[in-house]
Order: C-alpha cells, then sequence, then structure tokens
C-alpha cells in the first residue's frame, strides 16, 4: 500500500469568457489573507495577448490537457511552455507546468516554476493589506520536496497550506497525511501519529475509506515504532477487518506476532495475504495497491511504502527466519 498523498490537480480547459476568482480573505494580524482555494492546475484561463489569436491560445491549452490526461507528459510540457512564451508574466502557467514536471520525476525543475510563480503573484497581488496564497501549489510544491527528499522544505509548505485551510474552517486530510509521511522520514514518529490519527478521523467522517484505511494504517505503523505494541496489533486487526483485500496490515501483523514470538499467529497472517490475497486489491474491482510479493523488496518497504526502520527489521527477520 502506498502512502497517501495530496491529490494532484489536473490541468482545466477554461471557456473563453471565464473570469477570474473572488479570493476568500481572512484577517490575519491586521493582514488580509486571499486563498486560492482550487487546486493550482484549476486557476482560471488567463487572457491571450494581442500577438495571438483566441483560437490559437484556446488551441494550446487544449493541447495541453489533453496531452496530460492522456499522460503524454513530454507533450504537456511542451504546450505550457508555449503558453509561457507568450504570457510570461502569468504565474498560473508555471504553476500547471511544475505540476507536470513533478509526474516526470523532474522535482528541482519543478521547484523553480513553483518559486517563479509564488514570485510572481507576490509581486501581482500583495500590496501590503493582502496576500495570495495558492493552496495547491504550497502542497504540489511539497510533493515535489518529497522527491527531493527535502522533508523540511515539504513539512514547512503542507503546514502552512494547512494554516491557511484552518482559517477558512477546512483541514485537508490528504496533506496532513502527506505531512505525516514527512515526518517519518525524519524520525518524528509522534508528530507522524498525530497527522495520521487526524486525517483518519477527517477521512471517517466524510466516509473516504480507502483514505480512512490508509491514514489508520500508517497510524498503526507509528505506534509500533514508538514501542506501543499492544495499540498497533488492536489496530491493525481493525484495519484488516475493515480492508480485508489489503495485504498491508496482515504483513505488519505477521512482523509484530513473529517478534512477540506468536510464530503460528504470524504465519496465518502472512500465508492469508500471500494466497487468498496477494494482488492487494483492497476493494473488488478497485486498484492493485500492495501485492505481497512488493512486501519481500526491503528498499521498497521503507522507502516507498514508509514503513519505519523498526517494523522493516521485524518483517525482515520474519520472512528470512520463517
Amino acid at each position: 500500500m502506498a502512502p497517501l498523498a495530496a491529490p494532484r490537480a489536473r490541468l482545466v480547459a477554461r471557456p473563453r469568457a471565464a473570469r477570474p476568482r473572488a479570493r476568500a480573505r481572512v484577517d490575519v494580524d491586521r493582514r488580509a489573507v486571499a486563498l486560492a482555494l482550487a487546486l493550482a492546475l484549476a486557476a482560471p484561463r488567463a487572457r491571450a495577448t494581442a500577438t495571438t489569436t483566441d483560437d490559437a491560445f484556446d488551441a494550446l491549452e487544449r493541447r495541453a490537457k489533453r496531452a496530460y490526461e492522456a499522460r503524454d507528459l513530454q507533450r504537456a510540457r511542451e504546450a505550457l511552455t508555449a503558453i509561457i512564451a507568450i504570457e510570461p508574466e502569468t504565474p498560473e502557467w508555471r504553476e500547471r507546468r511544475a505540476q507536470v514536471l513533478v509526474d516526470m520525476k523532474l522535482f528541482e525543475d519543478a521547484v523553480a516554476d513553483y518559486d517563479e510563480a509564488e514570485r510572481m503573484y507576490g509581486a501581482k497581488y500583495d500590496d501590503g493589506t493582502t496576500t495570495y496564497k495558492s493552496l495547491g501549489m504550497l502542497s504540489n510544491r511539497a510533493l515535489a520536496y518529497e522527491g527531493l527528499s527535502r522533508w523540511d522544505a515539504a513539512i514547512a509548505d503542507y503546514s502552512e497550506a494547512l494554516k491557511y485551510s484552518s482559517m477558512i474552517g477546512a483541514t485537508p486530510p490528504y496533506v496532513l497525511n502527506s505531512r505525516g509521511n514527512c515526518y517519518n522520514s525524519i524520525g518524528e514518529y509522534e508528530k507522524a501519529l498525530d497527522d495520521y490519527t487526524r486525517a483518519a478521523g477527517i477521512f471517517q467522517r466524510s466516509r473516504n475509506l480507502s483514505g480512512a484505511i490508509y491514514a489508520q494504517s500508517n497510524a498503526a505503523l507509528m505506534l509500533a515504532e514508538l514501542g506501543r505494541i499492544d495499540e498497533a496489533i488492536e489496530e491493525m486487526e481493525k484495519v484488516k477487518r475493515r480492508a480485508a483485500g489489503s495485504v498491508d496490515m496482515r504483513a505488519a501483523l505477521a512482523a509484530l506476532y513473529w517478534s512477540r514470538g506468536e510464530e503460528q499467529r504470524a504465519e496465518d497472517n502472512w500465508n492469508w495475504s500471500c494466497t487468498a490475497i496477494n494482488s492487494g486489491q483492497m476493494v473488488e474491482g478497485g486498484p492493485v495497491l500492495d501485492g505481497c510479493e512488493l512486501y519481500r523488496d526491503y528498499d521498497w518497504l521503507g522507502r516507498i511504502r514508509r514503513w519505519p526502520p523498526s517494523m522493516v527489521q521485524k518483517f525482515r527477520r520474519f520472512i528470512e527466519l520463517s
């Protein structure tokens, strides 16, 4: 089961007559903060310049959108680069290209585009009383920082996104879960546990079962890393019952039971994972997330799935000694 990340925005073509969104404002220490509530790539369409017809400009925008949806990322990047050449002072296009660059795993280039978009927003909107913040840009730039293992920078962006969200009475659980992943990566397990637990609660209240299961699984792993084994096992058993088609918590239970000398319970959980499940399909018709064989790849388990170190070692001992 891959760690749940903040949702990525999509390229959205806007009709020619689209009007810019109004910016929500809240008072903060005698300043107003204007919040862009839509994700970065859903920003309003910019006006074509006099040197390019609206039709030609719209064609470029449609080309970028279609290419992105078809996962032809290089073509999407080229179309957005052409748009930026036409309208170099419009920050929304930098945001959109940056998201494509994140998907291409060109994280340094993505951060550069996000930074330039942030500078442009400041020049365009910050006037001493109003500051413009794009929540989508903050969370998506944090994803780029994660790709570079710049955990502190990612945490800073996720935290800022959460701060501004709270000003309008919202707490996005995807962002909480993603910040938890970063805290996990730097060994701040108590903070990670808090973020995962909060995210699981919000997902549950919104009836997002998949999100709740992901976050609850991550929280259970943090409990294990903190030495709270009985609590971890209790939570893992709950997740196992809720996500009968997921390998993840059964594998974790196998590791914990084996470490406590409960060999039969460990074997039962793992054998069920590899015979009755194996595919990692959490719900019927859903995607394959965590096939049994992936858990034998300890680099994947620690670096991609982000199991904490002691859990990786416990599972490794189980696999190699059982």
